[in-house]
């Protein structure tokens, strides 16, 4: 069941080599499958009456090009499977003449606001979607914290940070992870592809730190992030791929 709808990327919206910024593509994909799903048993207004929230626990992204401002863009979702805990939902954001942009693959689970715990999924609500069960799950790559990090910056979270399910939403994390990459850096390179786990929750007023090594390696640039607290005990893993502009 594919669910699409047209963006005006605004300039609000992009960073200063006008590219369409991270955290905001995030917005976009919460956005569009929020709509596809409001009005039924899966959106976060039915979910919260029920004491649930979606919480997503991996993404993969490829990114062929992010989108400029002022570019109509077409953002399109679907919901292909799950088993019993784990959702899975794509994303595709293409131009006017049908290239894309961005894909994306996404895990989720169900999530009790109260208990903080993840729940079984909700068999009636994924036929009433129309979503089928899966004997094969999608693979993700597997992401490990590294021994050590070259660099590492604490942060606070505060309550603009937060989202429906009271603890720091999705793009928010990539805010900490670029502020830990130098300017020049930033202004001289662009993201192709992006792999993050999300482990535990962070939570108000917390001041966990985010950590990253930059490794190149000829023609090939990534950067390893974690967010961990005081403990090292980490709560979100990252790994960016990069091509120089």
């Amino acid at each position: 069941m594919k669910y699409s709808e047209k963006h005006i990327v605004n300039y609000y919206e992009c960073d200063e080599n006008k590219n369409l910024k991270l955290p905001a593509m995030i917005d976009l994909m919460m956005s569009v499958s929020e709509h596809q799903l409001d009005s039924g048993n899966g959106s976060t207004n039915a979910l919260t009456k029920r004491g649930l929230g979606w919480v997503v626990t991996q993404y993969h992204m490829e990114i062929a090009r992010l989108p400029h401002p002022n570019e109509e863009i077409i953002l399109t979702t679907e919901p292909f499977g799950y088993n019993r805990f784990l959702e899975y939902r794509n994303y595709v954001f293409t131009d006017q003449t049908g290239n894309e942009l961005i894909t994306v693959k996404s895990e989720w689970v169900l999530f009790d606001l109260k208990t903080r715990k993840l729940v079984s999924t909700d068999k009636e609500m994924m036929a009433e979607l129309g979503i089928p069960l899966l004997k094969k799950l999608p693979r993700f790559p597997r992401l490990r914290v590294q021994e050590n990090y070259e660099k590492k910056r604490q942060y606070r979270v505060r309550y603009d940070d937060l989202d429906t399910n009271h603890h720091m939403t999705n793009g928010h994390y990539f805010n900490w992870f670029l502020d830990t990459l130098d300017r020049d850096f930033l202004k001289n390179h662009v993201v192709k592809t992006i792999d993050i786990k999300f482990n535990l929750e962070v939570r108000y007023g917390q001041t966990p730190y985010a950590c990253v090594n930059l490794i190149k390696d000829g023609d090939t640039i990534k950067s390893f992030h974690a967010i961990a607290d005081e403990d090292k005990k980490d709560k979100a893993v990252c790994e960016l791929t990069w091509r120089k502009i």
